[in-house]
């Protein structure tokens, strides 16, 4: 009896896994998202983290009216300011220096 030889045949687990991969890549290097004929490039970072934030009534219907108005999603405001936020944060080189090594330290 002869010995079956399989080296010729591929994981499937494996071909899928390296499929996403490639996909992750090339979507990593630049991805672009429209609505409502506006477009938000982001080139470095592929996936998004949940947090959750508390605000006052008032303060939250104002932000679904502002949204509406320009067109776009309270989430993407409230990116756009946090963004702002953390680079005027950076402005402070003393400031920028000690967010980098903790950046470095806990990431």
């Amino acid at each position: 009896m002869t010995k079956k030889d399989f080296s010729n045949l591929s994981n499937p687990a494996t071909n899928f896994l390296e499929e996403m991969n490639t996909a992750t890549k090339a979507q990593t290097k630049s991805t672009t998202t429209t609505k409502k004929a506006k477009t938000v490039k982001n080139t470095s970072e592929s996936r998004s983290q949940h947090a959750s934030f508390l605000l006052k009534p008032s303060t939250a219907n104002s932000l679904k009216m502002i949204a509406k108005f320009e067109g776009t999603s309270a989430n993407n405001i409230a990116n756009q300011l946090l963004d702002k936020y953390v680079a005027d944060y950076r402005k402070n080189p003393a400031q920028a220096k000690k967010l980098d090594q903790a950046l470095e330290l806990f990431s």
